[in-house]
């Protein structure tokens, strides 16, 4: 051979060289790019502590490039460099995650933190759980069901929605509710657009009591709209990485967005937090109990003559912030935020999280579900979906003692949430998360605030343990200022009141709530003969469900409409006719 051959022949070899490995040069070049757009999210979001980011970024960078120098040039035989050719690929896609879990946590925390200034309208594309349409993408070529002379600007902006991702599909209008839940359930459109403001209608219907649990939400618009006036200012602490606070958490009995308007707080539970201590005590008051309205600044025009009383549940009807002002009044406390979830809520999040486990107790089991008809929970670990949680939470007909397990069902459910977001399997369901939690509540608390406390969780990683006390009472019949009728409620318990002040006090001392002795000689358990069961009360019932506890309340009808700006509200009724239808510790 020739020179020149043999000088050719070694070039060809060099090139050859130069071409090996490109899945390697891809994969290097790919896991620079996505660990740059890393650090950059985690800068953006603003929520991990510096230091934090520093030793993140470093520890990632370091292990890219041990990586990229033994795929590239210290992997010579073909096993270590598909092993390590396999790590760089797993680590791009981890890379592609975190990116996608900084992205979505960003997106999240911009909207609840701007919730407070904001009213959010939703429109859901919903179906019946017995069709095969589970997905956005099984939406093609289906028949929707509008309501346009009803909600025609918000039913639109979902279509543009829907057309802008190319999903074809065909409309028919109806004029109203009960045209389109009847074309729904007999088949003649696929699925309906459903604004959610609506399902509270819905729920209150007899025909439609079992909507929420035999439909499924396929896909949703959530448009935001600022308001220029916020009317739940917050009572802030200096540091909320230090010092000890209490948030009001008001449960409305509600379906759909949370700022179409002001309903009943159906669940009123206090969280009082210290995060030196790491210790956190959840506190419920009965939804009835007989309390002193706080009626805004008490001067002219307002909602309420000063030393109004009505049951705790109606004071959501003025707004959360009468609620917080309210519940203060009663127990002599200090309340520094609020936050307002509804019955969607609990089910979204739930749902997104991909249910939840409920461990029931002798005495709080449930033979039927009396918000749904569904069948109950026995004695055991039960894993529920957000319909089942929710009607747990609601339960009090099934138990001799009625409200007051009600609050503990409550408290049981809050905590299965907390326990199911700290563990693995909020990994593969973070992105559903976010998505539920972006619409799930409003707070006053603000972005700084929520930011700060997420910095701290972060960086020291606290060993909270909780502590639950739940107040109870006796029931009785009085005048209820906002229905302007007697009603049935829970007269106010003054010891527990000073225990449970004393209890929140402890907790922001620094010391357990359990320190506290509570000589009201009411058990925070239930009696194993607590469970007294549905099924007769429900059989008796025949077909109507509970389609309202208005009726239940007071055996009439009530229109609750208010308007704060009206000189003077009126509530009326109508008669009804045939027409209507423990303190133990836990460590997470």
């Amino acid at each position: 051979m020739s020179k020149k051959d043999v000088k050719l022949s070694q070039n060809v070899k060099k090139k050859k060289k130069k071409n090996k490995r490109p899945i390697s040069k891809f994969l290097t070049v790919f896991m620079f790019i996505a660990l740059g757009a890393f650090i950059f999210q985690m800068i953006r979001l603003n929520l991990l502590p510096f230091k934090l980011i520093i030793l993140v970024s470093l520890v990632f960078i370091l292990l890219a490039l041990i990586l990229v120098i033994l795929m590239n040039f210290k992997a010579k035989k073909f096993f270590s460099r598909f092993l390590f050719g396999l790590i760089s690929l797993c680590m791009c896609i981890g890379l592609a995650y975190g990116n996608y879990f900084m992205f979505k946590t960003k997106d999240t925390f911009d909207v609840v933190t701007s919730l407070a200034d904001s009213k959010a309208t939703t429109v859901s594309i919903v179906a019946l759980k017995s069709s095969n349409i589970k997905k956005e993408s099984d939406l093609k070529n289906k028949k929707i069901g509008t309501i346009l002379s009803m909600d025609e600007t918000d039913s639109n902006r979902m279509l543009k929605d829907l057309k802008s991702k190319k999903i074809k599909y065909s409309t028919k209008d109806y004029e109203n509710l009960d045209e389109l839940m009847e074309a729904l359930y007999g088949g003649k459109v696929d699925v309906i657009c459903l604004n959610e403001k609506y399902r509270d209608i819905l729920h209150e219907a007899q025909e439609y009591f079992s909507f929420q649990t035999d439909s499924r939400i396929v896909y949703q618009n959530v448009h935001y709209t600022k308001v220029e006036k916020n009317d739940n200012p917050s009572d802030s602490v200096k540091d909320i990485t230090k010092d000890g606070f209490t948030i009001l958490v008001s449960g409305n009995d509600s379906y759909g967005s949370l700022q179409d308007g002001n309903t009943r707080s159906d669940a009123n539970m206090l969280i009082t937090v210290n995060p030196s201590t790491g210790r956190i005590l959840m506190t419920s008051i009965p939804r009835d109990y007989y309390v002193e309205l706080d009626c805004l600044d008490g001067g002219e025009g307002t909602s309420c003559p000063v030393g109004s009383y009505d049951k705790l549940t109606h004071s959501g009807l003025l707004g959360i912030k009468s609620t917080e002002k309210s519940v203060e009044k009663a127990l002599g406390i200090k309340i520094n935020y609020n936050v307002r979830v509804n019955f969607s809520s609990v089910v979204n999040l739930v749902d997104a999280l991909d249910g939840i486990d409920l461990d029931i107790k002798e005495g709080e089991q449930v033979d039927i579900l009396y918000a749904n008809g569904q069948p109950g929970l026995s004695v055991g670990t039960h894993h529920v979906d957000g319909e089942t949680a929710l009607a747990f939470a609601r339960e009090r007909h099934a138990y001799a003692d009625g409200d007051n397990q009600r609050v503990r069902n409550q408290q049981k459910v809050f905590k299965a949430i907390i326990k199911r977001i700290i563990s693995p399997k909020m990994i593969t369901n973070y992105g559903k998360f976010m998505d539920a939690l972006a619409i799930a509540f409003d707070t006053n608390l603000s972005g700084d605030e929520i930011c700060d406390f997420v910095k701290y969780e972060l960086e020291h990683m606290p060993d909270w343990k909780f502590e639950s006390y739940s107040i109870a009472g006796d029931s009785g019949y009085e005048f209820c200022y906002l229905a302007q009728a007697n009603g049935s409620v829970v007269y106010q318990n003054d010891i527990m009141n000073e225990v449970a002040a004393k209890k929140i006090k402890a907790i922001l001392n620094g010391k357990k709530a359990s320190s506290v002795k509570d000589p009201s000689g009411v058990s925070q358990k239930p009696s194993k003969g607590n469970a007294i069961g549905n099924e007769a009360e429900l059989r008796a019932m025949g077909e109507q469900n509970e389609a309202s506890e208005y009726d239940e309340d007071y055996g009439y009808d009530y229109d609750y409409s208010y308007d704060p700006n009206e000189e003077n509200n009126d509530y009326y009724y109508e008669q009804p006719s045939d027409e209507y239808y423990s303190n133990e510790e836990e460590t997470y």
